[in-house]
């Protein structure tokens, strides 16, 4: 039996050196050190060619959206098993639902959930599958999912508000699609940190596609907040994260937020009533 355990020890010994070296490079992505990861990568490649650590560690750092994607999809064909596998799939969900492809959004999702139970992604995969939904004003979808992954996960939280109809709260005013029957009460203001800048994410005239980015920032785990600015000929909602008491803090923060996620952002200057 001793020698049973010695072996099984000795052949699992080398997959945890592996995990122990590349820990610390995803700690360096967390820092904003991305360069470092960039120049280690060569070597990683060479040293663990089978490893979907290193596979997944190439598209956290692939700044084409595309091309990160389908380094992600091999993650997940590739080695289906490995613990990186649901990470890289809900990726693909969020870049699919980014990109407003939301029938193929629902299609990984459920993906993710049939093949991973146990994941921790299973609140994200359900989000953004009822965002889908919710987006393509398939009101009875959301109210199905939502029942359905609520009795099979109580203690799911899913972080999706007023999800029996089509509106979201944006500038303190509600906005609503034509298919929405029930007015819902405006949420109370939340009282926001100081900081005299912010990451502007996207500008737009439609309030449905400001609502579409909101939910993609928020399902990432951030706070999304809608601000109305002035365009050249109409008022625009611009979806904006984060107060930063520097431009330096809101510039890293813009970084971390392009390499986490392939988001892109400009820095702003917050109005003083904002």
């Amino acid at each position: 039996m001793k020698r049973k355990f010695l072996i099984i020890l000795l052949l699992s010994f080398p997959l945890l050196l592996i995990s122990q070296d590349l820990t610390q490079y995803f700690e360096y992505l967390k820092c904003d050190k991305a360069d470092s990861v960039k120049k280690a990568l060569p070597q990683l490649i060479e040293n663990y060619p089978n490893s979907a650590d290193v596979l997944f560690l190439s598209a956290l750092i692939e700044t084409d959206g595309d091309k990160a994607l389908l380094i992600y999809k091999d993650v997940f064909s590739q080695y289906p098993n490995s613990d990186r596998a649901d990470d890289a799939l809900v990726k693909i969900i969020e870049y699919l639902y980014t990109k407003g492809l939301y029938k193929k959004t629902i299609i990984y999702s459920k993906q993710l959930i049939t093949k991973y139970p146990q994941s921790e992604n299973i609140a994200q995969s359900v989000y953004m599958l009822l965002s889908s939904f919710n987006v393509m004003n398939k009101k009875d979808s959301v109210d199905y999912y939502y029942d359905h992954y609520l009795k099979r996960y109580p203690e799911l939280d899913l972080k999706f508000y007023n999800y029996q109809s089509v509106p979201a709260y944006v500038t303190g005013e509600q906005f609503a699609t034509k298919t929405e029957a029930v007015k819902q009460p405006v949420a109370p203001p939340t009282t926001v940190s100081q900081g005299k800048f912010t990451l502007q994410v996207g500008a737009f005239g439609n309030p449905q596609n400001a609502l579409i980015l909101k939910n993609r920032l928020k399902a990432l785990g951030y706070d999304p907040y809608v601000q109305k600015i002035k365009g050249n000929s109409q008022d625009l909602l611009s979806v904006r994260v984060g107060r930063f008491n520097s431009r330096n803090d809101a510039v890293t923060a813009k970084k971390r937020l392009k390499t986490m996620h392939k988001i892109d952002s400009i820095v702003v200057q917050r109005d003083s009533w904002e």
